[in-house]
């Protein structure tokens, strides 16, 4: 159930199977089920247009990433691009969702 409070988006996520890179997450946005991919590489979020939009922000612009799975992590990250796919690319937020097989994600502006 993906959803924005203010400048917030809030993602439930499972993981849903495993690629060669990573794994791929699945969550409701906007009552659409959309494909999350995470990785490790460390190369920044990726959001579609309207995500995007809906939180103010652009490529290059200073996010964190909430990742509550029993305990809340977080990570700072910029968003790398803005378009269709959305993928979290971060060692931290890779590891802690993994592990869990899943959790609650929230994206705030910084």
């Amino acid at each position: 159930m993906g959803s924005t409070v203010g400048r917030e988006l809030d993602f439930v996520v499972d993981v849903t199977f495993f690629t060669k890179d990573g794994f791929v997450g699945t969550t409701k946005y906007e009552g659409k089920t959309i494909r999350l991919e995470f990785d490790e590489d460390n190369d920044g979020l990726f959001l579609s247009t309207e995500m995007a939009r809906r939180i103010g922000v652009k490529k290059g612009v200073s996010v964190s990433v909430i990742v509550e799975d029993g305990a809340a992590a977080i990570a700072q990250m910029r968003v790398a691009a803005v378009g269709k796919k959305v993928r979290i690319s971060d060692p931290n937020v890779y590891h802690a969702i993994g592990k869990e097989g899943g959790a609650i994600i929230t994206v705030r502006r910084n």
